[in-house]
This record gives structure tokens, C-alpha cells and sequence, in this order.
């Protein structure tokens, strides 16, 4: 097969032109994702390196955010007070170090990440079981992504009748 007929078909990501957003919902999209996106830089800085940052931001609807390794106040005094010394982190508010916190952090964004695609999928399964008398379409004319939902449809009740099914169970067994 030719390299031509390999090559991606759309146009991937565009550098855009950095000015001030016009809309208000658009600046807000744009502050939340940047927003993630910095934190998260700064956090892998902070772990890769053994760094101590402090970021403090406030939104377009004036809320603050703040970020800091070990954590923001302690980082903020060293900066006031013109020193590097970070004391004892441990008193920093809690017993953990700063790297225990930078795991915390980055599960929880791995479950959030996955708590919005089972979303997603709850989502696509609830529009699915929303059309009306799907159990009575024929499976001839559906194409492959439509029979693929379908399937996982059928699964998906097929797993929550044996949930049900084993709760009345047990509820009879007590």
C-alpha cells in the first residue's frame, strides 16, 4: 500500500491565533481547559524535577484557582518572606509529602478521565433505549456501528437483569 493512501485524511490540530475571545462562554470553555492543562503541566514539572511552584489564577467570572507544590500558602511565604526554605513540609497541612499528593492527583484526574467516558457511554446507551420499539427493527438494514450499539445494548440489559436477578436473590435468601 502507498504512503499517499496511509497518510491521515483531516487536518489535525491548527496553531490559533492568540488573541482576546470575544464570547463569554468561549472564554470560559477556553480558561477551564487551559486552566487543567497548566496545573497539570506544573505538576509533572514538580514531580520530574523535585520543583516547588505556585500558580494563582483568577477566571473570567472572577473565581480563584490555585495550585502549589508542596502546597500554594507555603510557597507564598517562602516568596514573601524572600526564602527558599520550605521548613517541614509535613506541616504544611498534612502528613503526606508533596509527591504522595502529585500521584493523589494525577489518579484522580485517570478517574475523572474515566468517569466521563462512562458518561459518555450512558449517554449513547440512553439515547439508544430512547427510540421507540428498538427491539422490533430488523437487524437487516443496520450498519455496522448502529448493530455494534445494538449489541452492547443487548449486553448491557443482559448484565443489569442478572444484577436485579441477584438482588431479589439475596433479598429472599435474608
Amino acid at each position: 500500500m502507498n504512503m499517499e493512501n496511509q497518510r491521515k485524511k483531516t487536518s489535525g490540530r491548527k496553531k490559533i491565533e492568540i488573541k482576546k475571545l470575544d464570547k463569554q462562554t468561549s472564554k470560559q470553555v477556553t480558561f477551564s481547559k487551559r486552566r487543567q492543562g497548566l496545573f497539570k503541566k506544573a505538576s509533572e514539572l514538580c514531580v520530574l524535577c523535585g520543583a516547588h511552584a505556585a500558580i494563582v489564577v483568577f477566571s473570567p467570572a472572577d473565581k480563584l484557582y490555585c495550585f502549589g507544590q508542596p502546597n500554594t500558602d507555603t510557597i507564598l511565604d517562602s516568596y514573601i518572606s524572600g526564602t527558599t526554605e520550605f521548613g517541614d513540609l509535613k506541616s504544611a497541612g498534612n502528613s503526606q509529602n508533596y509527591e504522595e499528593y502529585n500521584k493523589q492527583y494525577e489518579e484522580a484526574l485517570k478517574m475523572l478521565e474515566l468517569e466521563k467516558k462512562k458518561l459518555a457511554d450512558a449517554e449513547n446507551l440512553a439515547r439508544f433505549w430512547n427510540t421507540n420499539d428498538w427491539w422490533n427493527d430488523s437487524i437487516d438494514y443496520m450498519s455496522s456501528d448502529q448493530l455494534e450499539q445494538f449489541m452492547v445494548s443487548i449486553y448491557e440489559l443482559r448484565r443489569k437483569l442478572i444484577e436485579k436477578a441477584d438482588e431479589h436473590v439475596m433479598k429472599l435468601n435474608m
